[in-house]
């Protein structure tokens, strides 16, 4: 049996927004809404906008290529609400350890 050690994703959500993950784990992202994840792994520079996936189970969900991503780097990123037409003003940050 594996423990939550062995997972392939370290989870982000707002009610527990890891600010940090280990190097070679993919960042989870799930929100209780559909939403587009806006995100950059080098400040700005390159900007990605990733949907996330309706799980059927009430939560949305997107794994984003942080796998790749030495330690010392970091993911920033913003959500964009469909629904509500919206962004959610504010960056979140996670480093890689």
């Amino acid at each position: 049996m594996n423990d939550a050690g062995d997972a392939p994703f370290a989870i982000w959500r707002f009610n527990h927004k890891c600010r940090s993950i280990p190097a070679g784990k993919k960042l989870r992202i799930e929100a209780l809404a559909p939403a587009m994840v806006h995100w950059t792994d080098d400040e700005w520079i390159h900007v990605h906008d990733t949907e996330t996936i309706d799980t059927g189970l009430g939560m949305h969900v997107v794994d984003l290529p942080t796998e790749r991503l030495r330690a010392g780097r970091k993911l920033i990123f913003t959500f964009y609400w469909p629904e509500a037409m919206t962004w959610e003003r504010a960056d979140f940050e996670v480093h890689i350890e």
